[in-house]
């Protein structure tokens, strides 16, 4: 099959149709707005609904206002082990897979001062300093299925024939590099209807994608609180979050029921690794009328990402009857763009009851149609309408209790995290629960905590592909080990 030159679409058709990974898109936006805390056992094992009890180092990265309610001085370290199992519902197939990783949930030194009244009303002046985690990204999916629709090569074709552009603009990692590995050509049969065309576009392939990604989101925290008369309790927090992300995908096809005479299969391999660094402030307050009863309330303001970078890169390789093979690999590219984040806004109240233990909620406020993507090479205006339009408001909910029977303590928790996408009731969704137990003795502590997690969500393999349903079910394991001193 001979190739000449023809056309390509734009740069944003090419990026939404073609799904190439170094594109930077609402999804990216969404990705790294999503907050689902590691932390401390004692936390989880409350399902993070803390913002009012403090007194725990993950405080410092949820409410602040919580390291005022240190009476000693503390250090504490949680490793995590996070499995992430997803099943994948696709023209009528199903299939599981998962991927288990080792993270460090927190680790983080709190300095108490007792101002012995030296200076009046304040009773307390506290100092912390370590790193809690935010997200995981660690997952492995597999979606397989017969499709007798359309193919990759569906959206590359439409993409040539709608645009005005010659061979040489061609997106290399798209349908460029389709072109150099001969699964697009031109089909000149018919002279008043020359077109680019693909052996296997009107479909009948069996398709295989296989999805997996790496890394987390994690903050490095400076913050300080002050006890005053026992009743109030200020906190500030001055955080440093870090992106580290990799995602590798292959996606193959081939001609499972031999409709095709010289077509036989072909993959196409595509990574993308990002790192970012940015800075936000937290400001909190834990407020308590009376003995029993605390009231608390934080507000985080936007993360702003000012040193997100993307490599990325994708190879192809293309089979066919005759025994040909060709293959291609161009050159790995690279972007610097920047990211905005939310605002997110807390308020809680806990219950406690004396020796015996707690009830704590919490509700949290996060508009994820705020986020913002920039760059001074790009103006990002489609990707950031997108965002307006796609996402939403969102409203988060926690419970906790926790039940002591000496130096024991026994804990447990729900919460939901609702949809940021616009027109779903319940995709994108979140509910979790948890357990926890845990010994509190004078100088040390030992937490343990179990917490599972479900959602929901679709997923497409390019442009023009049947959509794929994705139930995601995280289940993670946590131990803290702590010295009071």
């Amino acid at each position: 099959m001979k190739k000449i030159p023809a056309f390509i679409s734009t740069i944003v058709t090419a990026i939404l149709i073609c799904g190439t990974l170094y594109a930077q898109n609402q999804n990216d936006a969404l990705r790294y707005s999503l907050i689902n805390y590691g932390g401390s056992a004692r936390f989880l094992g409350l399902s993070g609904a803390y913002g009012a009890v403090g007194a725990d180092f993950t405080s410092l990265s949820q409410n602040p206002a919580g390291l005022g309610l240190y009476r000693k001085s503390e250090f504490a370290i949680t490793p995590m082990l996070s499995s992430n199992n997803t099943t994948s519902e696709f023209l009528r197939e199903s299939n599981e897979d998962s991927r288990t990783t080792m993270y460090l949930g927190n680790v983080g030194y709190v300095y108490s001062q007792n101002m012995n009244g030296r200076a009046g009303a304040l009773v307390q002046l506290n100092f912390g300093f370590g790193i809690n985690m935010l997200n995981s990204f660690s997952n492995r999916m597999v979606i397989t299925g017969f499709n007798n629709y359309n193919s990759l090569m569906t959206s590359y074709v439409n993409e040539v024939n709608t645009s005005g552009e010659p061979l040489s603009n061609w997106d290399n990692y798209g349908a460029g590099l389709a072109y150099d590995v001969d699964l697009i050509f031109w089909d000149s049969i018919s002279p008043t209807n020359q077109r680019w065309a693909a052996d296997m576009e009107n479909g009948g392939v069996y398709q295989t994608k296989t999805v997996e990604t790496y890394g987390s989101s994690n903050e490095t925290v400076l913050s300080a609180a002050a006890n005053i008369s026992n009743k109030f309790f200020l906190g500030v927090t001055f955080a440093f979050p870090y992106i580290r992300y990799h995602e590798d995908s292959r996606l193959t096809e081939n001609d499972q029921k031999s409709l095709n005479s010289y077509f036989d299969s072909f993959d196409r391999y595509e990574y993308v690794d990002t790192r970012g660094a940015g800075f936000n402030f937290k400001a909190g307050f834990i407020f308590m009328p009376v003995d029993f009863i605390r009231i608390g309330g934080s507000i985080h303001t936007p993360t702003n990402y000012y040193n997100m970078s993307d490599n990325y890169g994708a190879s192809m390789n293309s089979y066919f009857d005759n025994g040909n093979h060709l293959s291609k690999t161009p050159a790995n590219g690279y972007f610097d763009y920047e990211l905005k984040t939310p605002l997110r806004a807390t308020g809680s109240l806990a219950f406690i009851i004396g020796k015996y233990g707690l009830i704590s909620a919490d509700y949290e406020y996060i508009d994820y149609s705020e986020a913002k993507l920039g760059s001074h090479d790009y103006s990002f205006s489609s990707e950031n309408n997108s965002i307006r339009s796609d996402f939403k408001t969102a409203n988060n909910f926690r419970i906790g209790a926790e039940v002591k029977a000496g130096i024991a303590a026994f804990r447990g928790g729900y919460s939901f995290y609702g949809t940021p996408y616009v027109g779903s009731d319940s995709e994108g969704d979140r509910n979790g629960y948890s357990f926890g137990a845990g010994i509190r003795d004078k100088g040390y502590f030992v937490d343990f905590s179990y917490n599972h997690m479900k959602s929901n969500a679709y997923y497409y393999m390019y442009g023009e592909a049947p959509e794929s349903y994705n139930t995601i079910k995280t289940n993670a394991y946590s131990l803290t080990l702590g010295f009071r001193f």
